[in-house]
């Protein structure tokens, strides 16, 4: 079992994947070892005297970084230390991203926030099948530690492996495969990595996980309704390290102490398979403009729909187009309803933080599930039914453009205006067809 790291189609899987944020699982036990046990660091004395003459230097220390797969847990990359020993012979991975498939309990901690990950050990040759097989690049960064820092290194990490240490509570920001790897190494250089990286970060974490996803439109858009304002926060170099792609920049730049004074930690940094792949984009994509034609066209359907239905001469055609309109009332209540529902209950009940507060349930409002009911009316015609789907459209675009209006306000506002200029037409289209076809409920006096 090899790593299914970070994290997050349709919408009951795409919002499930997008809690991978980054964006994807496994239990096996509580007994979590602390990042700390990894994190004591060696002092700035200790690293720069020199190795005693009769202490062998044995080993190579380098830092794997992978790029990101197909899958869309597979999309934000992957980090594994390596440690080859020349005296054995033998050399081992270390992986902090390993977890099971097959565990009963996979669905319900994936969901509540409490997956349990685990450290392993495996050889280089099937490590690298494994990555090779999945067509993801492989980096390997040679580090510049003394002889010392990688016995202890290694000693660290053998300990941190054992059962009854390895597993830990997974968190897709903060707690993950790369951040384990980047707290080991910062241990061994007496933390320098994270002097180092204290300068403001490239991207909000939400920047990082959309820009890892963007190939994948249906995880893109789940990420995006799926995190909330805390990810919008400015974060500083150490953080975005949470991305392996940025673990690997950030260990470019440290320095350390060397017989003649400061050198690079990384000796040499070497593309072991080079994948058949686009790299991930730097940055990422301004879809906003996208997003608002999407909504507008489907603004503009609901609105053409009720306006055919009511004022079409053939009984038989308004009813048709009626019905098409009642139908996609049903069909999108549903869905905004449900997301609406989903995203209220993981603030409430599960320990994914970065989705609490999420200001998309203004965008999706719970109580639209009502319009799944509703709209059923809308199809038969019954004016009651009519004018109170009517009233719960209103309502929904009211709240829609409260969210809009919390940009402008004294609260911090999430970077949501995306999906703003998505369900802002929308609900105007609905609102003011449903509207056109109250009283009458679809209905045109002869």
């Amino acid at each position: 079992m090899l790593s299914r790291p970070c994290a997050p189609a349709v919408v009951v899987a795409a919002l499930t994947a997008a809690l991978a944020t980054c964006v994807a699982l496994a239990t096996e036990g509580w007994a979590q070892a602390s990042p700390t046990d990894l994190a004591r660091p060696a002092s700035p004395a200790d690293l720069a005297r020199p190795a005693p003459p009769d202490v062998p230097d044995d080993l190579t220390v380098g830092v794997m970084t992978f790029g990101p797969g197909d899958h869309p847990f597979f999309r934000f990359g992957h980090d594994a230390i390596w440690i080859h020993d020349r005296a054995t012979g033998i050399d081992r991975v270390y992986n902090f991203g390993t977890f099971t498939f097959d565990s009963p309990r996979l669905i319900l901690d994936f969901l509540h926030g409490r997956m349990t990950y685990w450290l392993s050990v495996s050889s280089l040759r099937a490590t690298r099948e494994i990555y090779e097989r999945e067509n993801r690049s492989i980096v390997v960064q040679e580090l510049a530690l003394d002889p010392d820092a990688k016995r202890a290194l290694r000693v660290r990490l053998d300990d941190n492996a054992r059962p009854e240490n390895r597993a830990y509570k997974y968190d897709y920001f903060r707690d993950n495969c790369a951040t384990r790897v980047r707290d080991a190494i910062d241990a061994a250089v007496g933390g320098r990595v994270r002097a180092g990286a204290r300068g403001p970060g490239r991207l909000t974490l939400r920047g990082q996980a959309l820009r890892m996803t963007a190939g994948y439109l249906p995880l893109y858009v789940a990420l995006d309704l799926v995190l909330g304002p805390d990810v919008d926060l400015p974060i500083d170099r150490w953080m975005e390290t949470f991305i392996p792609e940025e673990l690997e920049h950030a260990l470019a730049e440290v320095t350390v102490p060397g017989p003649t004074g400061e050198q690079p930690l990384v000796v040499r940094a070497t593309e072991v398979f080079h994948p058949r792949r686009a790299p991930p984009l730097a940055a990422p994509p301004t879809r906003g403009g996208g997003f608002f034609l999407c909504g507008l066209a489907v603004g503009l359907v609901f609105l053409l729909l009720a306006v055919g239905s009511w004022a079409s001469r053939p009984t038989f055609l308004r009813a048709g187009l009626r019905a098409v309109f009642g139908l996609l009332v049903v069909g999108f209540g549903l869905a905004a309803g449900f997301i609406g529902c989903f995203l209220v209950y993981i603030w409430i009940g599960t320990d994914h933080l970065v989705a609490h507060r999420n200001q998309n349930i203004l965008l999706c409002a719970p109580f639209a599930l009502a319009l799944a009911v509703l709209g059923f009316g809308v199809v038969l015609g019954r004016p009651g039914a009519t004018r109170k789907a009517s009233l719960v459209a209103s309502a929904a675009l009211v709240t829609t453009v409260l969210a809009g209006l919390v940009k402008i306000g004294l609260l911090h506002h999430q970077e949501n205006g995306a999906l703003i200029a998505f369900f802002l037409p929308v609900w105007l289209g609905m609102t003011a067809g449903l509207a056109r076809l109250w009283p009458r409920g679809g209905f045109r006096a002869s």
